[in-house]
């Protein structure tokens, strides 16, 4: 009982002494606070914040590039010339040093003239020299016309979903690899399928913009006017000739038309009899 009394006679001592010491730690972790404070305050503006992150290499590179342009470039000329087979040698000369090719090749001939159609691709670097120096060597220019349509923003769009195409088309296949259900590997496989079909038809219409990109179209119309007159006596012996050619397809026609007129006849000479025997 006495020790017990000891102890309840003790214990606020115990306590004080307790409470002092939490108050020392206290105060010596607010002056170590103040003082941390206090050296941030007098250092300079630059130091106290963290400098910030430099930008990604990848982005300064992309936005210090400027986008190259797409564009198609299409025109067509028409002139009149003395001589169409020189006119010709000039052109497809002129392309093959450009680099170019010749796609199409027409002749018409007309009541006044011979015309002849080239159609042209030529590098879009050369398009305007070459069609400058065509436009030259005519003796008479008709009309000349250019277009340019740009076709970056496509461009940049049918690249970007190829691009998506074709990462996907490996994530299934390696979920392919992992597949081990039946159902699940023909799910994956229909997928796949579908992916192919959509790159293929992407991939095509990239190769048809690179190459509309890459060559220009050029459609030359050129031609020859005849020296021989259309009076009334050529107009009159052509007005012949064409009746003769319609009536030989009238004929052609009514050759054609033979069971019918066949069965025509037998009907005619049918009820041609059947009425004289009623008379009778």
């Amino acid at each position: 009982m006495k020790n017990f009394l000891r102890f309840l006679t003790l214990l606020p001592l115990f306590l004080v002494a307790f409470a002092c010491s939490n108050a020392k730690q206290d105060n010596g972790s607010a002056v170590s606070l103040m003082e941390t404070e206090a050296a941030m305050d007098q250092a300079p503006p630059e130091s106290r914040n963290p400098p910030p992150p430099p930008p990604p290499e990848e982005e300064s590179q992309n936005s210090s590039q400027p986008v190259e342009r797409k564009i198609i470039k299409e025109g067509s000329i028409t002139f009149e010339n003395d001589d169409l087979q020189a006119t010709r040698r000039l052109i497809l000369a002129a392309v093959a040093e450009s680099g170019g090719y010749l796609a199409q090749d027409n002749a018409y001939n007309e009541y006044d003239r011979i015309q002849h159609q080239l159609v042209l691709r030529i590098p879009a670097g050369k398009f305007d020299t070459l069609l400058n120096q065509i436009s030259a060597s005519a003796k008479k220019l008709d009309s000349k016309n250019i277009s340019a349509q740009d076709v970056t923003e496509e461009f940049i769009d049918v690249q970007a979903r190829l691009k998506t195409k074709k990462e996907l088309e490996k994530r299934y296949l390696e979920l392919l690899k992992q597949a081990q259900k039946v159902d699940e590997i023909l799910n994956i496989e229909r997928e796949i399928g579908t992916l192919r079909s959509d790159i293929e038809s992407i991939e095509g219409r990239l190769k048809y913009l690179t190459d509309k990109v890459a060559f220009g179209t050029l459609t030359v119309m050129y031609y020859q006017k005849t020296t021989a007159s259309f009076g009334f006596g050529s107009k009159f012996s052509q007005a012949l000739r064409n009746g003769w050619t319609n009536l030989g397809w009238f004929a052609i026609g009514l050759t054609s038309l033979w069971p019918f007129i066949v069965l025509g006849l037998v009907a005619f000479f049918v009820i041609r009899r059947m009425r004289r025997r009623k008379k009778s």
